[in-house]
């Protein structure tokens, strides 16, 4: 926090705080400032009210503390869940100290919020396929709450996790049910995408219009210029979204080469993962479509929902990157310590 408040924000831009947190803080009126009669309608109003609170009785610094905390508690939350060695313990503590994520979770602001709340629906998730429980607690109640009231657009990869989940166990299905159940959530996908196309092309175009190229970093748009480009330059558009700032912008703003560091560590986890799972698949001969499933369902999802948001700012796509990149960590471990290295050596 003190690290994100008095070095960070001074060497990315002097002259702005990090995110909104000078609004949510009240340092600054956004365009509903003291509207407060839409507190439990929009996300920005409400954390506004509550950052406001906590900055008068705290101050500017320590108003972020109790945001700080949640953010921290939503990781320990799933993590603790983890049956981990010392040594993939450390990884993880390692992928989960990068600066850039921990500037975004420790200050005020919807990514320490999401943190928060992704981490406990995370820990819930592996309660459930441990088979430990199925009924959620008050807290991870609260969280589903949050999740659709500030990112609503992860639902459903949440949603169709539950899904898939719930299917396979109940209708207790092998290796082939699986697998058609996955072959038809995309079926369904596509499907809903092809009913839908014209609201998700008109909201990739109002998208664009949220982004200036009066502000340095923000790209020319070229990926939504004609109708469904939003689904044709998903690919690209996604890894862009999640990756920031590309070698050529490293070039001309050298401060951002920590973030592109960070993502290639992060691309090359997921690399890991899957050789290892891929290596798992050919030393045994069978291919564990639980993981796959659960895995290519979560990673699409989510990357889909953040893409029209992160894609024209790397900037941006690293704000919202974490949002939900401790979900992803610990989803991942999770499989790995679970499916893929079953004994775990302390």
């Amino acid at each position: 926090m003190f690290f994100a408040i008095f070095i960070y924000q001074k060497l990315i831009n002097p002259n702005r705080t990090i995110g909104d947190t000078a609004l949510y803080l009240g340092l600054w009126s956004g365009d509903n400032a003291g509207n407060y009669e839409y507190i439990f309608k929009d996300s920005t109003i409400m954390l506004e009210f509550v950052g406001n609170a906590s900055a008068l009785y705290l101050g500017p610094v320590f108003g972020n503390l109790p945001f700080m905390l949640l953010a921290f508690y939503g990781i320990y939350y799933s993590v603790s869940r983890l049956q981990l060695s010392s040594k993939q313990l450390l990884w993880i503590l390692f992928l989960l100290s990068f600066p850039t994520f921990g500037v975004y979770s420790s200050v005020i602001g919807k990514e320490a919020v999401s943190v928060f709340y992704m981490g406990i629906i995370g820990g819930y998730i592996i309660d459930i396929l441990n088979k430990k429980r199925f009924k959620p607690k008050l807290i991870e109640l609260f969280s589903f709450y949050l999740l659709f009231f500030f990112t609503p657009y992860y639902a459903a990869a949440i949603i169709s996790v539950f899904i898939f989940i719930f299917i396979t166990n109940n209708f207790y299905l092998k290796g082939n049910g699986k697998l058609i159940l996955l072959l038809l959530h995309f079926i369904l996908t596509a499907f809903l995408f092809y009913i839908y196309r014209d609201a998700i092309n008109e909201m990739s175009f109002d998208v664009v219009k949220h982004f200036s190229l009066a502000v340095g970093s923000t790209r020319e748009n070229t990926i939504f210029v004609n109708e469904n480009d939003i689904f044709w330059n998903a690919p690209y558009g996604m890894l862009l979204s999640f990756w920031g700032p590309t070698f050529s912008e490293i070039l001309q703003k050298p401060i951002q080469s920590i973030a592109f560091i960070e993502s290639l560590i992060i691309f090359c986890f997921f690399v890991f993962f899957i050789w290892m799972f891929l290596r798992k698949t050919l030393k045994t001969y069978r291919l564990n479509i639980f993981v796959f499933a659960l895995t290519l369902i979560v990673i699409f999802w989510i990357l889909f929902a953040n893409y029209p948001s992160g894609v024209f700012n790397p900037g941006s796509a690293l704000r919202y990157r974490e949002r939900f990149y401790a979900f992803l960590v610990v989803f991942l471990f999770y499989f790995y310590s679970k499916y893929i290295k079953k004994k775990v050596k302390n």
